[in-house]
């Protein structure tokens, strides 16, 4: 159906043991005043279940920092069909794998930002939190659980950025998920010397889409907040005769670009909906609204779920409709997230292209 909610990325909390740069949530270490309590929580949960049964994405801050996270993560377990958590995995022993497996949650993700402890430390801002977060990594996957390995390429990892996912097949990650900055929170910060350019990115998804083929059997691969990889995608397996129609489903669905607003949406610690974490655009709160009718009703939804309303070279595109363009990029960029995405290095050539 379209428009359906297909994933909900919760920041349960903006609290965290790390100060990592690129940090969307701008994290805090301590308590942040208005964060939804817990009933506040519990409530919402059966909101969102009434609207739609998306993949539930519980994720911070620091999820885990939470006193009540594994009250929340049974409510959901039992709400939802997929429930998987966001850490950065330094907290994760063997005990805690135990746990986040017996709440009933599917699936993690951990991010590595470096092959070597000096690279990840550096870029999380904690001295260790290379070895914690691959120590948390073996025991996720020692408790049972599939683990997802995210990184966020830029400048001081590109040249490791083969080793990550050596790295990650090495410690048994059923997922390898490359993140392409998005300049908002403490990514906004992070100057043009460390973020890749247009180029450089589309050499970076070019690549990813070249080992996403070898690795079809092992390992899903893909590329998140890059919707371009979409036209990659096609224009790469047109030259090439590669079939790319998926046949994986649930976490691992075959989806397209950017999904903000239209199966996509996030909702922050004090219970404001935006479109994803990265386009700060408040749709609505749960405090004030019933979620199910935030999604069904928001304005500003209802304009990302219209291709024909892009504007610049996204709107002339014809792959606009597979990709989209980043509307958090585009927003950043000229606070109009219908505009064009200015991280793209295509020039459309027809609006037939399929």
């Amino acid at each position: 159906m379209k428009d359906t909610l297909r994933l909900v990325f919760w920041e349960l909390t903006a609290r965290c043991n790390l100060t990592c740069k690129h940090c969307r949530a701008e994290a805090q270490d301590h308590f942040v005043k208005g964060e939804l309590t817990t009933d506040e929580i519990l409530s919402v949960t059966r909101d969102i279940r009434d609207a739609a049964d998306p993949i539930m994405i519980l994720t911070g801050g620091e999820p885990l920092v939470r006193e009540d996270f594994f009250d929340i993560a049974e409510a959901c377990t039992k709400m939802f069909t997929r429930v998987a958590v966001a850490t950065n995995g330094t907290l994760v022993d063997d005990a805690m794998a135990a746990r986040i497996v017996s709440s009933g949650i599917q699936k993690a993700s951990i991010s590595l930002d470096g092959a070597i402890a000096s690279t990840h430390d550096e870029f999380r801002g904690l001295p260790g939190s290379f070895d914690d977060a691959l120590r948390g990594l073996d025991s996720l996957r020692k408790a049972g659980l599939p683990v997802q390995v995210n990184v966020t390429v830029a400048r001081h990892n590109l040249t490791e950025l083969e080793d990550i996912m050596n790295l990650a097949i090495e410690h048994g990650a059923d997922a390898f998920h490359v993140f392409v900055l998005v300049p908002v929170g403490c990514g906004a910060e992070i100057s043009d010397e460390i973020r890749l350019s247009p180029e450089e990115m589309e050499t970076v998804l070019r690549w990813l889409f070249d080992r996403s083929i070898e690795l079809r059997d092992r390992m899903h691969v893909k590329a998140t907040c890059a919707p371009q990889y979409y036209r990659i995608m096609r224009e790469v397996s047109r030259e090439r005769g590669i079939n790319i129609e998926s046949k994986a489903h649930g976490m691992h669905a075959m989806t397209r670009g950017c999904l903000a607003g239209t199966a996509v949406c996030f909702l922050s610690r004090t219970g404001d909906v935006q479109p994803c974490g990265y386009l700060p655009v408040r749709v609505g709160n749960v405090r004030e609204q019933k979620f199910g009718d935030i999604w069904k009703e928001s304005e500003e939804f209802s304009s990302l779920r219209q291709p024909q309303e892009l504007k610049g070279k996204c709107g002339a595109c014809g792959y606009r409709v597979v990709c989209a363009g980043c509307r958090a990029r585009a927003f950043a960029d000229n606070s109009d997230f219908l505009s064009e995405d200015p991280d793209c290095t295509y020039i459309p050539r027809s609006k037939d292209e399929k």
